[in-house]
């Protein structure tokens, strides 16, 4: 068994060990004092089984063996009040009254002669415990750029009592559309000691950023074996489409009057359109009074008769004379005009 560990740990350090089908969480919050379970489940039936603590050291400390033929479990002194649950497909390690030295990242994994393969790894965080500390200082607090863009986050930490060779950070990365996550980054350290202690500042940079590393990154350290965190900086990436828009969208006052100006003059336009277009509708009605009252006045004139008289030929037998007719001669007669009796 130990020959086992050993080959799983120098594989897992020359980075030949590989990520298997082994479903843990990849982050776990616990109140101080309190009980937790991180689970592990295995798409089949494995014989051998480890659990292994990462420190932020990068160093790898074993922490349990489990053979699940013979129902066997071996946990190392130092973590004595852990314990382990398991079944065909599944292998939890169970932490029971939490302190704060219990933080860090859990390893499930799986042995097999030729390969040993791990899980993702679960950060275990523990509320309460005043992990969040005055002496480590991260700077910017937030900061806002474009997708496409690189950023550089900053943590410093002082310590009075413990060495800078014993100082290490890693990075929390927390975000609303993704699951917590440690980033492990060498970066730039510097270091510096004097009569006050030693201060560490580490450098985080961040390449080519998308949508997907825009969240709320802890910066968490440890110093001799004591694990704390930043007080966070919040990293925003705008998509270059979504920052034009919100550009256009940040409206200036002399915008807002020019827009309030342009609705009163299009409420105006359209009332003068409405009233001309009732003073046309008037016009017809008005000529149609009109014409009617022409013919009443035409109606209420006095008549006048015209009689014909049309020429004939006078037969006379007592003295027959040639008559000559012109029929485009007219002659009236007589003409008679007619006043029309009103009453008063």
């Amino acid at each position: 068994m130990v020959v086992c560990l050993l080959h799983s740990l120098s594989l897992f350090l020359s980075g030949k060990a590989q990520l298997s089908d082994i479903s843990q969480p990849s982050f776990q919050a616990v109140k101080l004092g309190d009980t937790v379970t991180i689970s592990c489940f295995m798409s089949k039936f494995e014989r051998t089984r480890v659990w292994y603590k990462l420190t932020t050291e990068r160093k790898l400390q074993f922490v349990a063996s489990i053979d699940a033929m013979f129902e066997d479990q071996k946990i190392k002194k130092q973590f004595q009040h852990f314990s382990t649950n398991f079944n065909h497909t599944s292998s939890h390690l169970i932490i029971p009254k939490t302190v704060r030295e219990d933080a860090g990242t859990y390893y499930c994994g799986v042995l097999h002669p030729e390969e040993t393969m791990f899980g993702q790894g679960t950060f275990l965080m523990i509320n309460g415990a005043k992990m969040i500390s005055d002496s480590v200082v991260q700077k910017p607090e937030s900061c806002s750029v474009q997708s496409g863009d690189s950023v550089a986050l900053t943590c410093s930490v002082k310590s009075r009592h413990c060495a800078t060779e014993h100082i290490s950070v890693t990075w929390l990365k927390n975000s609303h559309h993704s699951a917590p996550e440690m980033t492990y980054s060498p970066g730039h350290q510097e270091c510096r000691t004097d009569s006050g202690g030693a201060t560490c500042v580490f450098d985080f940079l961040m390449k080519n950023l998308s949508s997907e590393d825009a969240g709320l990154y802890y910066c968490v350290v440890t110093s001799c074996g004591q694990i704390q965190l930043g007080n966070g900086t919040r990293v925003q990436v705008n998509v270059k489409g979504d920052a034009a828009l919100n550009k256009s969208l940040d409206l200036s006052p002399g915008v807002i009057a020019l827009i309030i100006s342009n609705v009163i003059f299009g409420v105006v336009t359209l009332l003068l359109v409405w009233t001309l277009c009732k003073n046309r509708k008037k016009e017809p009605e008005a000529s149609s009074r009109c014409s009617n009252e022409t013919e009443e006045n035409n109606q209420d004139r006095d008549p006048v008769i015209y009689a014909a008289v049309t020429s004939v030929a006078r037969i006379s037998s007592c003295r027959p004379a040639p008559v000559k007719c012109n029929e485009d001669m007219v002659v009236y007669s007589d003409v008679k005009c007619s006043q029309r009796q009103t009453g008063l």
